[in-house]
């Protein structure tokens, strides 16, 4: 504990000294180029620091066991037999299936429900304590739950990704829905708009491209919840795959699964990104 407290104090007095000497300028522009540059800056450094700790030709000759954190090259070398021998593409498929799955139902229902609450009070009123367990009740506590109400089966999981995501969206398309100007309303309004027609082409309208965005960001959070969703009585899916390779002692394939998560999580929210700037290209030119 006292070393993770001298780790997390030593990373912000180093990062106050960055941008206290660097003549760093606040909120100055940045090129593509030179994010792109500092990104991969940064995923070299960590690279090279990985490789660092866990280089030598004996377990006595490295930093870290391998059993604590494998090397690169070992994460690289658990891929052939996750794809081989314990199905690694299917198991993403499965997960991928189970996440959409459960995120869409959840947008099916979050976004008209954000949109009313944020709307119409009475409707607001009655249904606030779903914000509530959003804001307060951890998602963690659905696992039980999710098992008692539809035991060990296939709707488990993807009841427990929907009431993941369902929380987690809820609360922000609300937040979308009320930020809209009163200003676009009275004008509406002068103009002869019915109650309908404010919800309909007035604050749906102009809330849509942020929902979005929001949209884009429950779903890549719900790649994060596929690994509880799938560890009770999971017979494939990536979650399945961590926990058997955790339970093996097998450290370098519970890493290498991770990274299959986090590519599938960037490149779906790159295609989301994408459809933003197809949808809202207006918000480019920001």
């Amino acid at each position: 504990m006292v070393g993770f407290f001298i780790f997390a104090l030593a990373f912000v007095v180093l990062l106050t000294l960055v941008v206290r000497f660097g003549r760093l300028r606040v909120r100055a522009d940045l090129s593509e180029a030179g994010a792109l540059g500092l990104t991969v800056g940064f995923v070299g450094l960590t690279l090279l620091g990985w490789w660092f700790v866990t280089h030598g030709a004996t377990v006595e000759a490295r930093i870290l066991s391998p059993i604590i954190l494998p090397s690169p090259l070992e994460v690289l070398q658990a891929f052939p037999t996750l794809h081989f021998e314990q199905g690694l593409v299917r198991s993403a498929l499965t997960s991928f299936v189970r996440v959409t799955i459960g995120f869409s139902l959840a947008a099916i229902v979050a976004v008209p429900l954000g949109v009313y609450m944020a709307t119409f009070p009475p409707v607001s009123a009655f249904f606030r304590p779903l914000a509530l367990v959003g804001a307060y009740v951890p998602i963690v506590v659905f696992v039980p739950l999710t098992l008692a109400w539809f035991g060990l089966s296939e709707t488990q999981k993807v009841g427990f990704l929907f009431i993941g995501c369902f929380v987690a969206l809820l609360p922000l398309v609300i937040k979308d829905i009320a930020n809209v100007p009163v200003a676009y309303l009275d004008v509406a309004v002068t103009k002869g708009a019915s109650q309908w027609q404010l919800v309909r082409y007035v604050l749906f309208p102009v809330a849509q491209a942020n929902i979005w965005d929001h949209l884009r960001g429950v779903y890549g959070v719900g790649w994060g919840w596929i690994i509880l969703a799938e560890v009770v009585n999971a017979e494939r899916g990536l979650g399945y795959l961590i926990d058997i390779s955790n339970r093996r002692g097998h450290t370098n394939a519970v890493f290498a699964i991770i990274i299959v998560i986090v590519v599938i999580a960037v490149a779906c929210d790159q295609l989301w990104r994408f459809g933003g700037r197809l949808l809202f290209p207006y918000e480019n030119r920001k």
